[in-house]
């Protein structure tokens, strides 16, 4: 508990696009060999509602390196949705399990809209540590916006945290908080493997209450992950 909390004090002192914070909290592992379907989503409830989905397949290609590419969908109130995004990402393992005092490893995500020349690209560390059945988790990304459509300027501070209980492999509680310059959204998570026969399915559901204005009073958060080895 005492990790979280300082982990949180460092997450508060990001400065304050909804989107942009409220995602998952990515663990810094990577298995060598793994291919994986992953379908997420993240729906917002306030005065107008706006919904988030992707499509991603990844395969890890060495012991320390998986790659992913999403296809992003998006709806706003009044709207039709659709495709509107594609991105592709990387996460590095940096040391193994139980190594040094904390796990950590790196993820770089590039993103392109599809109706004008606007990318984004994301770097930054994750880290965990477990004591017993806690786990700790933390993500610090920077993001930065570029091409000759893009209208914003400077480097944009986000963080996402997550503390977990094993309470068994098929249910684990959390409480999770993310932060950017706009976001700030707390709460509970749960989470679990599953197996359909030999085939492990990872699940995650969310519920994140808005802290200030600028983030939408509900935030559902959801992720359906299968893995093939």
């Amino acid at each position: 508990m005492r990790i979280f909390l300082l982990i949180v004090s460092g997450a508060l002192l990001l400065p304050a696009s909804a989107y942009a914070g409220i995602d998952k909290v990515y663990d810094p592992y990577v298995d060598e060999g793994e291919f994986e379907i992953e379908f997420r989503g993240v729906h917002q409830f306030d005065d107008e509602d706006e919904h988030k989905e992707r499509l991603g397949i990844g395969y890890g290609v060495t012991s320390f390196w998986f790659i992913e590419g999403y296809a992003i969908f998006e709806q706003e109130s009044g709207h039709r949705g659709g495709l509107e995004e594609v991105e592709l990402e990387n996460k590095f393992q940096l040391t193994e399990r139980g190594e040094y005092w904390v796990d950590v490893g790196v993820l770089t995500e590039l993103e392109r809209k599809l109706d004008q020349e606007v990318w984004e690209f994301k770097f930054g560390p994750l880290f965990q540590k477990q004591i017993e059945n806690w786990v700790a988790t933390a993500n610090f990304l920077v993001e930065k916006k570029f091409g000759s459509a893009n209208t914003e300027d400077g480097v944009e501070l986000m963080g996402a945290l997550q503390l977990k209980y094993r309470l068994s492999p098929a249910l684990e509680p959390a409480l999770e908080y993310y932060a950017d310059e706009e976001t700030h959204a707390l709460g509970p998570v749960l989470l679990g493997d599953l197996h359909l026969g030999k085939t492990p399915v990872k699940w995650e559901f969310g519920v994140l209450k808005g802290l200030n204005d600028e983030t939408a009073d509900i935030n559902l958060r959801w992720l359906i992950e299968v893995e093939f080895y």
